[in-house]
């Protein structure tokens, strides 16, 4: 297998928004600057989210034949069968990572468990998310667990600010990954996607009146789902735009609850995350 083929399998542009769902879900549960153990936390969710990409693509080989003909598989640059060896490969790796993190802080288990829960959740939605009507529910539960994997491996308090960001980022997920799946059922038009969108920029609001570093993040978030709903409900929605926005966006989320924590410096690093997953989606599709 080539890189190439390799970096379109895993939707590696996507990558940045999996490295900030770590970093947020870690410092949430901490509650200060992390230390050397957010690298290996980092490392396992990108492995557990890489893998998931692999399996995704190797479940679908038969439907990308007839609908998406472009992707590695279908198009010869993958072999099914390697495809599916590697992505539970990483998966199984990601949980390693997992514990190996959490024993730094001296507690492997937790972590290792819930990166384990990540993994078979991840399984479940690849084998059946075509026309599952819980598969936005599925993917967004897979981001809300790297939180609690990240926080565990914290070995921090997973308590009120932890939840509220871990479900704003669900909501936040199952409203893009409804209307990723809209091309075909209008459910952009719907009130389940435009309430689980605005749910964090107007959580974000409430809670920025008590801590105002979280202003500039609320606001970016609310103007890129603002602008993704707009492009969302038009005549004929350019879905290629819309959903690599809403993915990028997923960063200025976890900037967003990073800087409710007092962490600006962090917050900032976040945000940035958006306009570098926005650039490499110019190189390798980010869905």
């Amino acid at each position: 297998m080539r890189v190439q083929a390799a970096l379109k399998l895993g939707r590696v542009s996507n990558l940045p928004t999996v490295v900030t769902n770590a970093l947020a879900g870690f410092v949430l549960a901490s509650g200060g600057m992390p230390g050397a153990v957010i690298l290996p936390v980092m490392l396992a969710a990108a492995l557990a989210y890489t893998g998931g990409m692999f399996l995704n693509d190797a479940f679908d080989a038969e439907f990308d034949r007839v609908h998406q003909p472009f992707r590695p598989i279908p198009a010869g640059q993958a072999d099914r069968s390697q495809v599916m060896a590697w992505g539970m490969a990483m998966l199984a790796a990601s949980v390693v990572g997992f514990a190996l993190a959490g024993g730094m802080q001296g507690a492997s288990w937790p972590p290792a468990a819930v990166g384990a829960a990540l993994a078979g959740t991840i399984l479940i939605y690849d084998w059946h998310h075509k026309g599952n009507p819980f598969g936005p529910v599925l993917m967004g539960l897979c981001r809300l667990l790297i939180y609690v994997a990240a926080g565990l491996a914290a070995n921090g308090t997973l308590g009120g600010p932890f939840w509220i960001g871990a479900g704003l980022l669900m909501a936040h997920v199952m409203g893009l990954s409804f209307i990723a799946k809209a091309e075909h059922s209008r459910a952009a038009a719907r009130w389940l996607p435009r309430a689980a969108l605005i749910a964090a920029p107007l959580t974000g609001a409430g809670m920025a009146l008590a801590y105002s570093a979280m202003w500039p993040f609320v606001l970016a978030l609310g103007l890129a789902s603002a602008v993704a709903l707009h492009l969302a409900t038009r005549p004929a929605p350019n879905y290629g735009r819309i959903v690599p926005l809403l993915i990028a966006a997923i960063s200025l989320l976890d900037a967003m609850m990073i800087a409710r924590m007092g962490l600006f410096g962090p917050a900032l690093a976040a945000a940035c995350a958006v306009a570098l997953t926005l650039w490499l989606q110019r190189w390798v599709r980010g869905t």
